[in-house]
């Protein structure tokens, strides 16, 4: 296997992980657990190194779903962290309930799949009534789904969002 080979977690291994699947056998969920958002093979090997069966866990893991292999990790990683919010301006705060809606329930769905529906930024995010409580709720939810997936499913998501709301 190539030592550079950038793994990451899917939606099934964030499930896996995060709403209590628990259908994998225990070493193979602690590669998933180190995996987590990113991580080179030589990098899982170092942090497992007395896994001697590690190669062959990891291809299961890809072959099962769980993980995937990045293959463009320098573009995935030129995505910036924290891009700016939908700016309140005279056009987009003319935005009609119905967008602002979608926008919204495009985000709560996102985060449904990848983080549940406990956390507190999905909370907010529901309670939301207006694009400025909008702007403001969603950098964090931004913040969750790049800490929990990764930065680029944080950046679908924030454009999935804004092309909703401005279709």
């Amino acid at each position: 296997m190539d030592m550079t080979m950038q793994l990451s977690r899917t939606v099934k291994g964030q499930e896996e992980i995060f709403n209590l699947g628990h259908t994998l056998r225990p070493r193979h969920r602690q590669i998933l657990f180190s995996v987590g958002n990113g991580i080179s093979f030589a990098e899982l090997r170092s942090k497992l190194p007395n896994c001697a069966e590690l190669e062959g866990m990891v291809n299961d893991l890809l072959q099962s779903g769980f993980i995937q292999a990045l293959r463009n990790m320098a573009t995935s990683q030129a995505v910036p962290v924290t891009p700016p919010a939908i700016p309140i301006t005279p056009a987009v705060s003319t935005l009609s309930a119905a967008s602002l809606e979608a926008g919204r329930s495009y985000v709560l769905e996102f985060m449904a799949a990848l983080v549940g529906t406990k956390s507190p930024a999905y909370r907010q995010m529901g309670e939301v009534q207006d694009l400025a409580g909008f702007n403001a709720v969603l950098p964090m939810c931004r913040r969750v789904i790049a800490a929990v997936a990764s930065p680029h499913q944080a950046a679908e998501m924030e454009a999935g969002a804004t092309k909703r709301m401005t279709a």
